[in-house]
C-alpha cells in the first residue's frame, strides 16, 4: 500500500508505497536511446520502482503510481525527510493563534495548460477529497475541517470551513483547535486539482478512471507532464513550461526493470537515477570512477508488520509484546539491511515525543515464548504471513520472521498475495500479520493520528491494524487543543509510552536509502522514502 511518503496517507499509502513490486520486464529504451530523443534536448532514464495502475491522485499510492504524480502534480506544502516544511503550492502558511484557522498563501503559477491557478481549485481539491462519493481513503486526514461531518454524510456539498479569502489565499477553519492540523495535511499526499478539468469527471468514478495515465487529459501543477505511458513498461515525461521555476532538463522516462537491473544499468550508462539496494551499496560506490555518485538519508518512515487485531486472539498486548520480542530485528539489520537502518519501538519517531523508559523488545526466545504462554497463546494455531510476491527485501525480512516464530512454537506459515490484491485482503482481515513501509512522521506527532487512532480504523482510515486504545486517543486529543508547547509534549510522550506497551504494530526498522545517480546529474538531488519521494526534489537537479 502507500505511502507517497508522507503521514496520514501514510498508512494506507504507506501499505502499497511500502510494498514495492519489484517486477521484472525487458529494460525499455532508456532516455539516451532513440525513442522519441530530441536530439540536442537533455534527458534522464530514472527506475520506475513499481509497476503503476490508474496513477490517481485521489487513491492512497503504491509507489509506481507515486513516481508518476510526484512530477506532474503538486502538493501546498511538503514534508522533507528531516521534518521540515517547505512551500510549494503554497508559498506561505500561518495558524492562528488559537489553532482553528490555517490560512495558505499560493504560489503565483500556471496549470501546465497555461491557465492561472487560484483559491478556486484549492477549494475544488479539498471538497473532492471529502465528497463520499469519491471514497477517497485520504479523506480522514480532513476531518478536523468544519463542516467535514455534514459533508461526509450528506448532509452538505461542500466543506464550510474551506473558504476563499481572494484569488491567491484560502483560509481552513477547523472544528476544534488543533495544533498538529498543519502537519497532518501538509504530511498526507493530497495533490492539488485543477477545478476546471475534475469538477466534469463523475465523482464516483473519477478515483479509479484511466484520466490519470491519459497525457493531456489531467493538468498539473508539477515540473513535468505525462507525455507517453506504456503499462508494464514506462512512464515518459516533458518539461511544464509553466512550471513556477525552470527546470534543467526536457524530458525524462520513467522505467519498470528490477531493482539489480536498475544498479547494472547505472553502470552502463542507461541509468541515470535509481534506490540502490542496501547489499549493493558497496557495489555502486565502487563505480565512482565512472562518475556515479549516491546521496542518502534516514527515511522519515519505518518498516513494520500491521497486526490484525480485528482478530480476537491478536487484541492482547502481550501476545503482541511476545511476538514481537521473538523477532530477531538486530539480525535482520545486519543481513536484510546490510547494516543502513536502525530498530525502532514505536510507531512516534518525531523527536518531539521522548523515548526514555520505552520498552526496547530485545531478541529472546525464552521470553517470547513466555509472554505467550501467559497470554494463552494456542500454539496449534495457524498464524499466517502475507507476502507481497516480486519483493525481495521484505522476502527476506519475512524469512527470518517465519523462523524465529516457529523457533517459539508459533504455527507460521507464509502466504503470498499479489500486488493488486492487497487493499482487497487488508479490507477482508484475511492475514495475521504483513509487512509494509513508508509514512512521514518526523515533523510533528500528530502525524501518527491517522495511523494509531480507534476511529481511523481501516478501511474507514489508514489505522491497518486497527490498534485501538482509548487512553492514546484521549492524549492525543487533548495534546492538539493545547498551544502550550511543554505540556503538549508531555501528552505526546504518555501516548507514545502507551503505544509502545500496547505494541501498535511490530516494528522491524528504520532504514536509511542509499540512491545513486550518473555523472549527467551534478547536484540538486535529495533523498527520502523511495523514488517518489526523491523526485520531489527533480525541479532542483543540476544537469548537464
Amino acid at each position: 500500500m502507500a505511502q507517497r511518503n508522507r503521514t496520514a496517507q501514510g498508512v494506507l499509502a504507506a501499505l502499497l508505497a511500502g510494498t514495492v513490486a519489484l517486477t521484472a520486464c525487458s529494460p525499455p529504451t532508456s532516455a539516451s536511446g532513440s525513442a522519441n530523443s530530441g536530439g540536442s534536448t537533455k534527458a534522464l532514464t530514472v527506475w520506475l520502482q513499481q509497476k503503476p495502475d490508474t496513477a490517481s491522485a485521489l487513491l492512497s499510492g503504491t509507489y509506481g503510481n507515486s513516481e508518476i504524480l510526484s512530477v506532474t502534480q503538486d502538493q501546498l506544502v511538503s514534508v522533507a525527510a528531516d521534518g521540515t516544511l517547505e512551500p510549494r503550492a503554497a508559498t506561505k502558511w500561518n495558524l492562528s493563534a488559537d489553532a482553528k484557522s490555517l490560512t495558505l498563501n499560493l504560489a503565483d503559477q500556471k496549470w501546465s495548460d497555461g491557465s492561472p491557478f487560484t483559491a478556486d481549485d484549492v477549494v475544488f481539491t479539498l471538497n473532492l477529497y471529502t465528497n463520499p462519493a469519491v471514497k477517497s481513503p485520504l479523506t480522514t486526514v480532513l476531518k478536523p475541517i468544519a463542516g467535514y461531518d455534514e459533508v461526509a454524510s450528506g448532509a452538505a456539498k461542500e466543506l464550510s470551513g474551506v473558504k476563499k479569502v481572494d484569488d491567491h489565499t484560502v483560509r481552513i477553519d477547523l472544528k476544534n483547535p488543533d495544533v498538529g492540523f498543519m502537519y497532518t495535511l501538509f504530511g498526507a499526499t493530497i495533490y492539488v486539482l485543477q477545478k476546471a478539468a475534475l469538477s466534469k469527471e463523475d465523482p464516483a468514478t473519477v478515483a479509479s478512471s484511466q484520466i490519470w495515465i491519459t497525457p493531456g487529459k489531467v493538468p498539473g501543477l508539477g515540473p513535468f507532464t505525462l507525455s507517453s505511458y506504456v503499462p508494464g513498461q514506462r512512464a515518459e515525461f516533458a518539461k511544464n513550461p509553466n512550471f513556477r521555476k525552470p527546470v534543467e532538463f526536457d524530458r525524462m522516462v520513467q522505467t519498470l526493470v528490477t531493482q539489480d537491473v536498475a544498479t547494472q544499468q547505472l553502470s552502463s550508462g542507461e541509468m541515470d537515477v535509481a534506490l540502490v539496494a542496501p547489499t549493493d551499496v558497496a557495489t555502486v560506490q565502487g563505480m565512482q570512477s565512472k562518475g556515479v555518485g549516491t546521496v542518502s538519508n534516514e527515511v522519515p518512515g519505518f518498516d513494520r508488520y500491521t497486526v490484525n487485531q480485528r482478530k480476537e486472539y491478536l487484541k492482547e498486548p502481550k501476545v503482541r509484546q511476545g511476538l514481537l520480542t521473538a523477532i530477531d530485528r538486530v539480525g535482520i539489520i545486519k543481513s536484510v539491511y546490510a547494516g543502513q537502518a536502525k530498530p525502532i519501538n514505536s510507531s512516534f519517531t518525531s523527536s518531539k515525543v521522548v523515548k526514555d523508559g520505552f520498552a526496547t523488545y530485545d531478541y529472546s526466545p525464552t521470553k517470547a515464548k513466555q509472554l505467550l504462554t501467559e497470554a494463552g497463546w494456542d500454539f496449534n494455531r495457524e498464524f499466517v504471513i502475507r507476502e507481497v510476491n516480486n519483493n525481495a527485501q521484505r522476502q527476506a525480512i519475512d524469512q527470518v520472521v517465519l523462523k524465529n516464530l516457529q523457533d517459539v512454537g508459533v504455527k507460521a506459515t507464509i502466504k503470498p498475495v499479489d500486488q493488486a490484491q492487497v487493499t482487497d485482503m487488508l479490507t477482508k482481515g484475511d492475514y495475521d500479520i504483513f509487512l509494509y513501509g513508508g509514512g512521514n512522521y518526523t515533523a510533528d506527532p500528530s502525524t501518527n493520528i491517522p495511523m494509531i487512532t480507534c476511529a481511523n480504523a481501516f478501511p474507514k482510515g489508514a489505522n491497518l491494524p486497527a490498534y485501538c486504545d482509548s487512553k492514546v486517543d484521549d492524549l492525543l486529543s487533548q495534546a492538539a487543543t493545547s498551544t502550550d508547547e511543554a505540556k503538549r509534549g508531555q501528552l505526546l510522550t504518555q501516548a507514545g509510552k502507551l503505544e509502545n506497551a500496547d505494541v501498535s504494530h511490530l516494528w522491524i526498522a528504520q532504514p536509511t536509502r542509499v540512491y545513486a545517480f550518473s555523472s549527467k546529474v551534478t547536484g540538486g538531488v535529495r533523498g527520502g522514502d523511495g523514488m517518489f519521494n526523491m523526485l520531489m526534489s527533480v525541479q532542483d537537479w543540476k544537469v548537464k
